[in-house]
């Protein structure tokens, strides 16, 4: 065979057994990236689990936080209606002691069969008292009014539902019901509106020698000019022309 067919065999020979050696090399790095792929899945899927597993513990640990805020709510709820129980006891005891001071005054100057009469009537005001609770709607009103009139609560310029309900020994709740009840009056604003009217006409009626202002204060209106508006929006008149009628014996009828 010629030199020159040697060599090139040889070159073919030598070309053969790099690319055997190159694709022996291949292999083995492909096997490594694959084994070290292999092994990155392995670890991502375990660090899966244990996430899932976290967020399991964190669901339970919300939910039993949730069941523990419910109950705290209740909690909350049972603290706001004792809290109101006692604010209604409270003011009924108020109203109680007032009630025996006024008696204890009377004492002093009443006859006996006036006294027999005050004490009957405290003894029915406790009674009423005691229980507001088990009233209805129409009997709590009843006492409600009864109390305004005798008290003239409705005289201070500021009162608020908060403190009418203080002052009569009830929970602001359950006075606002009687007004969101009640057939005539929808607010507390509408009703002392009209029980400040017709305590102002009384005055304007029976106490002649007051003047207009002081009539309209003692009512509880806050000023002259906000009592002269109401009257003259009732009755069509001012408090001085409706007083002056009065004298003449015309009794002006309500818008």
């Amino acid at each position: 065979m010629p030199t020159h067919h040697l060599l090139i065999l040889a070159i073919i020979v030598v070309f053969v057994i790099a690319f055997i050696i190159t694709m022996i090399i291949l292999n083995a790095s492909a096997k490594s990236m694959i084994d070290a792929n292999t092994k990155l899945v392995e670890n991502h899927n375990l660090l899966l689990e244990l996430n899932k597993e976290q967020v399991r513990e964190i669901e339970v640990q919300m939910k039993e936080l949730d069941q523990q805020n419910r109950k705290l709510e209740q909690q909350k709820d049972e603290l706001e209606q004792q809290k109101g129980e006692l604010e209604e006891q409270k003011g009924m005891i108020e109203i109680l002691q007032k009630q025996q001071e006024e008696l204890a005054e009377h004492l002093s100057h009443d006859t006996t069969d006036d006294i027999t009469l005050m004490k009957q009537h405290a003894q029915e005001q406790q009674e009423y008292l005691e229980n507001t609770a088990d009233m209805t709607d129409e009997q709590l009103w009843s006492w409600v009014d009864w109390q305004m009139d005798k008290t003239k609560l409705f005289s201070d310029s500021k009162l608020t539902l908060k403190t009418m309900a203080n002052a009569l020994g009830l929970t602001q709740k359950r006075l606002g019901g009687l007004f969101k009840n009640h057939p005539k009056y929808s607010t507390l604003s509408e009703y002392i509106n009209e029980k400040r009217f017709v305590y102002a006409c009384q005055l304007l009626r029976d106490e002649p020698n007051w003047t207009i202002e002081a009539v309209g204060t003692k009512a509880g209106y806050g000023g002259r000019r906000t009592f002269q508006t109401e009257v003259k929006r009732r009755l069509g008149l001012t408090p001085s022309q409706y007083r002056h009628s009065l004298r003449l014996g015309v009794a002006p009828k309500r818008k």
